[in-house]
């Protein structure tokens, strides 16, 4: 289903804000918000700050790996988009 009135949220930066992650709704079936920058977080802490493979670690978490068994989770379609903000 294609829904024409997408969830947006404006949000005010802050000085430590480390990036912007912006998911379809195959990522956040599987994860809440929170999870998803969590993960993403521990993915950054891994690569040492490199961004290069942080959402191919997520989608590697997420994804299903048993279509059958999954029960539809981890099967739709999964786009993200990491934005690193540089700190000042």
């Amino acid at each position: 289903m294609v829904i024409v009135d997408p969830e947006v949220k404006k949000v005010a930066r802050i000085a430590n804000d480390q990036f912007l992650m912006l998911a379809c709704d195959g990522i956040w079936d599987c994860v809440t918000s929170e999870e998803g920058i969590e993960l993403m977080r521990e993915s950054l802490t891994k690569r040492k700050g490199k961004i290069s493979g942080c959402v191919e670690d997520l989608f590697e978490k997420i994804i299903a790996t048993d279509i059958l068994s999954s029960g539809g989770v981890g099967t739709d379609n999964m786009t993200c988009i990491l934005i690193e903000f540089k700190q000042k």
